[in-house]
C-alpha cells in the first residue's frame, strides 16, 4: 500500500499494536449456552449507534485482533431484515459462519433495570427514554460468529460476538455501560453522523450520547469518527494514523483517542453532576 506520507501507518497496523487475545468465554462459548451477560460487558467492546448493517467496524477491529465483541444498536430495522441480512452470502461477515445465535429480553441486558442520566425536559423524543424504540417491535440477540477453517489469522479474529439490538443507540450507552462502577467502559464507540439519517440527536460532539458520557465519566479509550462527524470534546486524532474507509457511502473514518488530562477532569465532573442528579 502507498503511504500517503511518510512514517504512518494504516488503521488496520495501528490496531495490531493493540491487539488481545480471545477472551475465555468466548473461546469456550457452544450453542446452547445462555447469554453471558457479566462476561460479555467485561470484554473489550467496540459500541456503534445508529449502526445499520455497517460492518465495517467489525471488519477493522476484528481483522486486527483488537476486539472481539461489538455491540450494534440501530432503531430503524426488523430483527427479520437484520437476520436476512445477515444470512445472505455476500452482505453477511465474510469469511464466518453462524457458531451460535442467542435471543434475549431487555432483563438479560439489565436484569436490575436502569437508570436513565438524563432529565425528561433534555430529551427531544419521548421515546428516548425507553430501552427500545424500533420500527416493528424491541429485539436483541448474540450472534457468535466463528471464522471458516480454511482461512488463517491474517483475515481476523478466530471467532466474533456482536450483540445486536433493536433500541436506541443513546439510551442504550447508558444502560450497558453507565450504571455502575463494575461495568467497563467500550473500547471504542463509532461516531456517523448523517444529515437524513433517521436519528433525533446526533451522537458526535455536543450530543446526548456525549452529555451521557461526559455525567458519568464513561468514555472510550478510542472514537472511529467518519467524516462530517465531529469528535467528542478532549479526543484527538491519533498522530500518523491514515483515515480508513467504510459504511454505506464509503466515507472517510478517523481514529481519535482521548487526552488522558480532559479524561481525568472529566471524570471529577461526573462524580459530581452524578452526585447531584441522585439528590
Amino acid at each position: 500500500m502507498t503511504r500517503i506520507r511518510e512514517n504512518t501507518m494504516t488503521p488496520s497496523e495501528y490496531l495490531r499494536e493493540k491487539r488481545e487475545a480471545m477472551p475465555d468465554w468466548l473461546a469456550q462459548f457452544t450453542n446452547g449456552n445462555a447469554f453471558p451477560r457479566q462476561a460479555f460487558l467485561s470484554s473489550r467492546i467496540v459500541y456503534y449507534p445508529g449502526s445499520g448493517t455497517d460492518g465495517h467496524p467489525v471488519k477493522l477491529f476484528g481483522s486486527a485482533h483488537a476486539a472481539h465483541c461489538f455491540v450494534y444498536v440501530d432503531y430503524g430495522r426488523t430483527q427479520a431484515e437484520l437476520e436476512k441480512t445477515l444470512e445472505h452470502p455476500e452482505h453477511g461477515f465474510l469469511g464466518y459462519h453462524r457458531l451460535a445465535r442467542v435471543p434475549l429480553r431487555e432483563s438479560d441486558l439489565v436484569p436490575n433495570g436502569w437508570r436513565s442520566h438524563l432529565a425528561p425536559d433534555e430529551l427531544n423524543i419521548a421515546s428516548a427514554l425507553n430501552f427500545a424504540s424500533v420500527a416493528d417491535a424491541p429485539f436483541g440477540f448474540l450472534e457468535v460468529l466463528e471464522r471458516n477453517p480454511d482461512l488463517a489469522e491474517e483475515h481476523g479474529a478466530k471467532r466474533l460476538a456482536i450483540l445486536f439490538l433493536g433500541a436506541d443507540g443513546i439510551a442504550s450507552y447508558d444502560a450497558l455501560f453507565c450504571q455502575g462502577h463494575e461495568q467497563r467502559p467500550p473500547f471504542a464507540v463509532v461516531l456517523v453522523d448523517h444529515g437524513f439519517g433517521g436519528n433525533y440527536e446526533r451522537f458526535g460532539r455536543d450530543g446526548l450520547l456525549e452529555r451521557i458520557a461526559q455525567r458519568c465519566g464513561v468514555f472510550p479509550e478510542f472514537l472511529l469518527v467518519a467524516e462530517y462527524t465531529q469528535a467528542w470534546t478532549g479526543f484527538e486524532r491519533v498522530p500518523a494514523v491514515e483515515r480508513d474507509r467504510g459504511g454505506m457511502h464509503n466515507e472517510r473514518r478517523y481514529l481519535f483517542a482521548q487526552n488522558n488530562e480532559e479524561k481525568s477532569a472529566s471524570r471529577v465532573v461526573a462524580s459530581l453532576v452524578d452526585w447531584s442528579l441522585q439528590d
